[in-house]
């Protein structure tokens, strides 16, 4: 399967099935067309678990932006991902998970996102604390 967009609800899939899938992508193995992933787990894993050895790094939404085409029914939007968890492919290509999604005219990142890339920045740079998430949207770069 080499496709651009996958959503899926409700999967059983655990923090070390998301691991092996985003570390064959950034091996080059597989999904190399990928630009979306939308995938809800039924139960919460652990952020930490599912991007170990990944390399992932949290960005600041304040500093970080990477604009992208999105399709929208008949037309194109043009959408910017603003911070998020960003890995990196061999071949330099960056998928971000999560982040702030907005419209590419809007430049203020609200307050609300700010404070939750600081909750998340204490909780990522500890060793004994865990993050929780049933849901990932991942944008591929």
């Amino acid at each position: 399967m080499d496709t651009e967009k996958i959503i899926a609800y409700e999967t059983n899939f655990s923090a070390e099935d998301l691991n092996i899938f985003l570390r064959s992508w950034q091996e080059g193995k597989t999904n190399q067309k990928l630009k979306e992933i939308k995938l809800e787990t039924r139960l919460e894993t652990d952020v930490k678990e599912v991007l170990k050895g990944c390399g992932g790094e949290l960005m600041d939404p304040r500093t970080s932006k990477l604009k992208f085409r999105y399709p929208g029914g008949d037309r194109y939007l043009d959408l910017c991902v603003h911070g998020g968890i960003h890995i990196k492919e061999t071949d330099r290509r960056i998928a971000v998970i999560g982040g702030y999604l907005n419209d590419e005219e809007e430049e203020d990142v609200p307050e609300e996102e700010i404070e939750e890339y600081l909750n998340n920045l204490s909780n990522w740079n500890s060793e004994n604390e865990h993050w929780y998430k049933k849901t990932y949207d991942l944008f591929f770069f």
